[in-house]
């Protein structure tokens, strides 16, 4: 069967049913890989697409909400993403083609939780909060980081899907880089997202995830050590690099893709540190 409600209340009449063969389509990016690889077999769909209520992008004094069926393209267009996280805006952007970016949406990136998902690197570097919405209308608001466990893990049950996601606005830096595995449809083969919090030119936070380089998003702490207490002219690309080098070690020691991760991070850290620098011209 396909459905495709067209409001929140026809969505939890729908996710009343048994859904213990259903797909749900927030984007349908990956639906032929499924269907191709077989992963797809005598499946429900739900198409959460023509919900309204899951399509747009708020805010209020503290947060900005983003609806789950919001495409990248939307993202990356809309200006209160790209005014308070720059990050966010930039993974959307390096996500794909254009045809991609019109079709991805950002729950479906959190929902395949992917180890290679951009978005979803630059939500965990901004502490990202998700709503999610259970077939008796009831609302809970996790962390990201107790939402995706895995790779292409969640913890979503069966009778549950998100609804928004709710990033904090807060007087800070961010950006995010990528090395990929082709030009123009971008896989990441390793990814960086950075948030910074200045104060009187002093880093007193920083939140740094790198992506691809494990089965979820792997907090830098080597690298946020090394940021805490100083200046952005007071960082040093060598030793950046070195860390970021260390970082790659510690997480897939025993992973033949590290030798080649580990000489790709160097260039990308180097990214990213211009772009810190340069943030005001970005």
């Amino acid at each position: 069967m396909f459905y495709s409600p067209k409001n929140s209340s026809e969505l939890l009449d729908i996710l009343k049913f048994d859904l213990s063969n259903t797909y749900f389509i927030a984007g349908g990016t990956d639906l032929a890989i499924n269907i191709k690889n077989h992963k797809l077999v005598d499946y429900d769909i739900i198409d959460l697409t023509k919900i309204n209520e899951f399509h747009q992008i708020t805010e209020d004094e503290k947060n900005v909400y983003i609806g789950a069926i919001c495409t990248m393209t939307e993202i990356c267009e809309n200006e209160l993403i790209k005014k308070h996280f720059y990050s966010v805006y930039r993974s959307a952007y390096e996500l794909g083609s254009d045809i991609i970016r019109n079709g991805a949406t950002i729950g479906g990136n959190i929902g395949n939780a992917s180890q290679s998902a951009d978005v979803v690197l630059a939500l965990f570097a901004h502490n990202g909060k998700i709503e999610i919405m259970n077939s008796n209308g009831e609302v809970k608001i996790l962390p990201i980081s107790e939402v995706i466990l895995g790779r292409n893990k969640t913890c979503l049950n069966k009778n549950e899907v998100i609804s928004r996601i709710i990033i904090e606005k807060r007087d800070i830096i961010s950006t995010f880089r990528k090395v990929g595995a082709r030009k123009a449809v971008t896989i990441s083969k390793v990814s960086c997202a950075t948030v910074l919090k200045i104060v009187e030119n002093t880093i007193q936070e920083a939140n740094i995830y790198l992506g691809a380089i494990g089965t979820k998003a792997k907090r830098a702490n080597l690298l946020e050590d090394y940021f805490l207490g100083k200046s952005l002219e007071e960082l040093e690309i060598s030793e950046l690099q070195k860390l970021a080098y260390d970082e790659v070690e510690l997480a897939i020691p025993d992973r033949d893709s590290r030798y080649y991760k580990r000489v790709a991070i160097e260039g990308l850290i180097e990214d990213v540190y211009k772009d810190l620098v340069n943030y005001e011209r970005i």
